[in-house]
């Protein structure tokens, strides 16, 4: 369904993307890290193509909106303005997604990394050859993302008949990870050189665990402090407010006060609970 709106969306605004595509030439690189299968000018095609439905879409319903409140004219007129500024702001989230996206892949790549150098280190203690080491890691489930750049290197040396040094190089300026990055140089540099394989993915296996050991330290550390924040502001304020603005209620102004009760207890709080849950699931190692 994607490919056929993609597809539509090129045939309709392609020409208008293809003038504009200069002007976001960094989205280029991103889009190829990402791993989204389009080209510069095709994704810009899908942004300007949902761009206008979301002006479409909004126009009518900020006209109806606004014209309980102001003249018509004027709600017209006002619609346009919002209207043009969420196609906008629509159209530069979608300039900026691929590079989130990046920062997403190589978080998720860099969370496996420790585990799997490991089965490159045994890998590679077999005196199998060097692209046996990226054969093991495409048998780890757990970490679809790195089986995806070992599966890379695999299809570039098996299908393409890459020689490994090129093949690693060449992933190396794929992958979105700055750390699998200097993974394969350092593979790539060992083999050139003739050192010993082995040796350096063990050291690389015992950096990264270490570099690991002290993210889950650092969010250990993280966690506590939401932990004490959570229980004085959702826990202890609340208390304290519910026994203040109900004395507060007595003196006058209960509606009020039951009001600012009823806000606080079932729209701050919850909201605030959903933000800590969200924080603290990004933010894990």
């Amino acid at each position: 369904m994607l490919k056929d709106l993609v597809k539509r969306a090129y045939l309709s605004y392609g020409e208008i993307a293809s003038k504009i595509a200069p002007n976001f030439k960094y989205v280029t690189e991103d889009l190829k890290k990402s791993g989204m299968k389009y080209s510069l000018t095709e994704y810009l095609s899908l942004a300007i193509f949902v761009s206008l439905i979301i002006f479409v879409t909004e126009l009518p319903i900020i006209t109806l909106i606004l014209s309980f409140f102001i003249h018509v004219v004027f709600a017209i007129l006002l619609s346009f303005i919002f209207s043009g500024a969420g196609a906008i702001i629509i159209f530069f989230l979608f300039t900026t997604y691929p590079k989130a996206q990046v920062s997403n892949l190589a978080s998720k790549i860099e969370k496996g990394l420790p585990f799997s150098v490991s089965y490159m280190t045994a890998a590679a203690s077999s005196d199998a050859p060097p692209i046996s080491i990226f054969k093991s890691i495409k048998k780890l489930d757990e970490y679809p993302e790195l089986k995806e750049q070992a599966r890379n290197v695999i299809k570039d040396v098996d299908t393409l008949g890459m020689d490994i040094l090129s093949a690693l190089r060449r992933e190396a300026k794929r992958t979105p990870s700055k750390e699998f990055k200097d993974l394969l140089l350092g593979i790539e540099t060992t083999i050139s050189s003739g050192a010993d394989l082995t040796l350096f993915l063990n050291n690389k296996s015992i950096s990264l665990f270490n570099n690991y050991q002290r993210k889950i330290k650092t969010y250990a550390s993280t966690l506590s402090m939401i932990i004490e924040m959570y229980i004085t502001v959702m826990i202890v304020g609340p208390i304290f407010f519910t026994i203040l603005s109900s004395v507060m209620g007595m003196m006058g102004g209960v509606e009020s006060i039951l009001a600012m009760q009823v806000l606080i207890s079932f729209m701050l709080m919850p909201a605030i609970s959903v933000v800590l849950a969200f924080y603290i699931g990004i933010s894990s190692p």
